[in-house]
């Protein structure tokens, strides 16, 4: 976040062709994976994927480093008996999934978590 701070609007925004198209979509991407994830992991309801809001730089710099603290609170009460529980889940399409949550947890750790 420091980094892409440091970008003018003109560059957070180009299509660059890629999957998300731009800088400030990848990180947008990146942030609605971590907080849905977390949303799963501790039973919250599931916000929308993304919102019109997400697309604010401003929004993400202010709302990252939260989600990344209530990530690291999560975390640390994480015992190896609960990593290696069943965790159930069901995905955005409604597929009901299923894995022992230290395998889960490496599903968002891909993502990238620490962007924040």
């Amino acid at each position: 976040m420091e980094a892409a701070g440091t970008l003018t609007p003109e560059e957070l925004t180009p299509d660059f062709g890629t999957a998300d198209k731009s800088v400030l979509s990848t990180l947008v991407h990146l942030f609605a994976a971590d907080r849905l994830w977390l949303a799963r992991f501790t039973g919250e309801p599931i916000p929308p994927f993304t919102t019109e809001a997400d697309y604010r730089l401003a929004v993400l710099q202010n709302d990252w480093p939260a989600l990344y603290e209530r990530w690291k609170e999560w975390a640390g009460g994480l015992t190896d008996s609960r990593a290696q529980a069943e965790f159930a889940y069901s995905d955005r399409s409604g597929n009901h999934c299923q894995f022992l949550l230290h395998v889960s947890l490496r599903i968002p750790a891909r993502h990238g978590i620490r962007a924040a």
